[in-house]
Order: structure tokens, then C-alpha cells, then sequence
């Protein structure tokens, strides 16, 4: 991936209020987009199917993420899902100067500047 600065490397792991993260593409090595249960079972394999309280934690230390993120990657949390609609899933991204929630539908196709996070152990 590359980004506006014309950098292919993104930071892997971060530590945000005291909790460090891996930062885990859910794609293969040939980076063809997928659907979203595909993500999703992904993401559960690996032990980054974070809910809606790491949400809230990372968006109330958001002060700390990484700035090579902004713009660049779009955090999915794929065990927050809409109360009204369990097809969306919560995402985390960059919007002008925060870090921002919103709604994105499952079945659309998930792509490399999408990101779960793994807590690491403490």
C-alpha cells in the first residue's frame, strides 16, 4: 500500500492509551479485495474481532494513533455491528482533523486500506 507520502510502509503495531495493537491487513499476499464474511471469519482466525468497547477506547485515545494513519486506513471493528442493521459494521476512520465512527454495509468489497486491530496481552 501506498500513501500520500509516497511511503509503501505503514507502522504494524501501536500503542494507544497504555494498550498495544497489531494492525492486520485481512487480505492475502495478492491483495485482492474480498467480501465482508469473508473479512470477518479472517479477522476472527486471527484475533483481531474487536467490539464495540475497543472502539470506544481507541476513539477516546485517539489523540495517540499513529498520524502515518490518517487518510491512509480505515480501522473495521467486525464485532460492532449496528444495533438496527447487524449487516453494517463499525469503522474508524480520518475525517478532516478526528478520528470518526461510521456505518459500513458487509456485503460491500473490503479492500487494503481497511484494518483490524489484535489487542496484544498485557
Amino acid at each position: 500500500m501506498q500513501n500520500r507520502n509516497g511511503d509503501s510502509d505503514l507502522p504494524t503495531t501501536m500503542t494507544v492509551g497504555g494498550r498495544t495493537y497489531d494492525i492486520l491487513s485481512f487480505l492475502r499476499r495478492d491483495g485482492e479485495p474480498i467480501k465482508g464474511n469473508v473479512m470477518v471469519d479472517r479477522a476472527k482466525k486471527r484475533n483481531a474481532h474487536q467490539s464495540k468497547s475497543e472502539r470506544e477506547y481507541l476513539l477516546a485515545h485517539q489523540n495517540e494513533i499513529p498520524a502515518a494513519f490518517q487518510g491512509e486506513v480505515v480501522f473495521l471493528f467486525t464485532n460492532d455491528r449496528h444495533p438496527d442493521h447487524p449487516e453494517d459494521v463499525c469503522c474508524v476512520g480520518w475525517s478532516v482533523d478526528r478520528w470518526v465512527p461510521f456505518w459500513s454495509w458487509l456485503a460491500y468489497v473490503w479492500s487494503d486500506d481497511c484494518r483490524v486491530l489484535r489487542r496484544k496481552s498485557a
